[in-house]
């Protein structure tokens, strides 16, 4: 879909919508998951999918860093001593082998993603180990999306050349912001001559897409200052953009009230005029608005999912692989099993003990019902189409969804001879909000409050 912001968004508007809610990488969300989900539960949906016969993907939580980006939310490790990660990959092996005897050798990998922390904080002969392992025991397909996410400040030339000969053929990167101000509140100096060393080393190898991550909404930022980023970032020329929302949570990621003032912060308004010229920007310089937070030039493989209507989301984001079962391996990783969601051990002894006994390390998980999955498959129609049919089942969100017409959000819902409800030009930028109207354990007064990020 080609996507120019010419939406008026008002400061009512704005105020109205600005409400702490889920991204939707899943649903049920996180929050609802819960330790009662055992491993059996999550052997009882292997052997489920062994017999669906389905395509596998698998995400890998490398979760090493360096040092800490004061913005980041995800469970990563803070160390420079590299000798920590011997035992988390024989360990991670470990698993590997076990995941390897309990799936069927006829389904294949159609999917492969290593994430952290630094996946690159290993060095090239440890991720050459790690990768032997992985072909040793998986049915992987002759052209499986391999990807890989990697930090420029500590990625070599002799990494690039490695994973290249390894067979992966995708890699992301985290910039942020280019902004040496804003950078160094958020503790992460990058400059653009080595990320764009290591894209142009990317591309001479033979990697066929890459990927680059920005935040906006960190402290400092304005529309001035990030529209000098995304210049640069025009002549990078990455395949793919990510443009996330900063998620200040500093009552549950303490580093972020710890180093993070909230006075630092643009407002919402500020945010929403950083996101409206760089949706504008990307578009007019020929980015397909995939949703919500993505981009990608026409030709990629999510740009034409999104055309033909089978694009998906998950917790990596976008992806085009709707029908594999996730499998996620090392600490905290989630795996997404048919109709189940489970998370590992989050910490690293426990997950090493779990491993040592040849135990399965689920820490908590869910079973959806049929009105998760109903509600799980609108919301995804609302997320990756930006529109979904109409259903009698969820005629008591009618009124919430007449009440985002009148805001401009939607359109449809006064239309009986519509069967179907489209998401607006204004409503782009409030995905989530249109989401949460399905969202079961949010609307219900029963449901417990959990603290989410504000959706603009």
């Amino acid at each position: 879909m080609s996507f120019k912001s010419r939406a008026k968004l008002s400061k009512e508007l704005l105020g109205k919508y600005s409400v702490s809610i889920p991204r939707y990488t899943s649903y049920p969300t996180a929050p609802e998951w819960t330790e009662q989900f055992k491993e059996q539960d999550f052997l009882k949906a292997a052997h489920n999918a062994n017999r669906a016969k389905s395509p596998v993907s698998l995400y890998f939580h490398l979760p090493f860093c360096e040092s800490q980006c004061y913005f980041c939310g995800c469970n990563v490790v803070i160390s420079k001593k590299k000798d920590i990660t011997s035992p988390y990959l024989e360990h991670i092996k470990k698993e590997i082998i076990n995941l390897g005897r309990l799936i069927d050798r006829e389904r294949t990998v159609e999917q492969i993603h290593l994430g952290g922390g630094t996946p690159t904080y290993f060095s090239p002969e440890e991720i050459t180990d790690f990768y032997k392992t992985l072909k040793d025991n998986f049915n992987i397909s002759d052209d499986c999306e391999t990807g890989i996410e990697v930090d420029p400040r500590v990625t070599s030339s002799e990494h690039i050349k490695t994973l290249a000969e390894l067979g992966f053929n995708r890699i992301s990167m985290g910039i942020q912001d280019f902004n040496p101000v804003v950078q160094n509140a958020i503790n992460r100096l990058q400059s653009y001559e080595d990320t764009e060393k290591i894209i142009i080393h990317a591309r001479d190898s033979g990697f066929k897409s890459i990927n680059i991550d920005l935040i906006y909404g960190l402290p400092f930022q304005t529309k001035e200052t990030f529209a000098e980023t995304i210049d640069l970032i025009l002549k990078l020329s990455p395949d793919r953009i990510a443009l996330f929302h900063y998620a200040h949570l500093p009552q549950l990621i303490h580093h972020q009230g710890k180093y993070i003032p909230e006075n630092s912060l643009p407002s919402s308004e500020e945010k929403i005029r950083i996101f409206q010229h760089s949706v504008d920007s990307l578009t007019e310089n020929g980015y397909v608005f995939i949703g919500l937070d993505h981009f990608a030039k026409p030709d990629d493989e999510l740009a034409t999912a999104r055309r033909n209507k089978t694009l998906h989301r998950n917790f990596q984001g976008y992806t085009t692989k709707s029908s594999c079962d996730l499998y996620g391996l090392g600490i905290t990783a989630i795996s997404n099993i048919q109709n189940t969601y489970s998370q590992n051990i989050k910490k690293l002894n426990p997950y090493y003990e779990a491993i040592d006994l040849n135990n399965f390390p689920v820490f908590r998980g869910i079973g959806l019902n049929k009105d998760d999955i109903l509600r799980k498959e609108i919301i995804m129609k609302i997320l990756c189409h930006g529109e979904f049919n109409k259903n009698e089942y969820f005629s008591s969100e009618f009124d919430l969804l007449k009440n985002l017409e009148d805001d401009g959000l939607i359109s449809g819902t006064y239309d009986k001879s519509s069967r179907r409800i489209l998401v607006t030009e204004t409503g782009q930028f409030f995905l989530r909000n249109i989401a949460a109207v399905f969202d079961y354990y949010l609307q219900s007064k029963i449901g417990k409050q959990k603290v989410f990020s504000k959706s603009v």
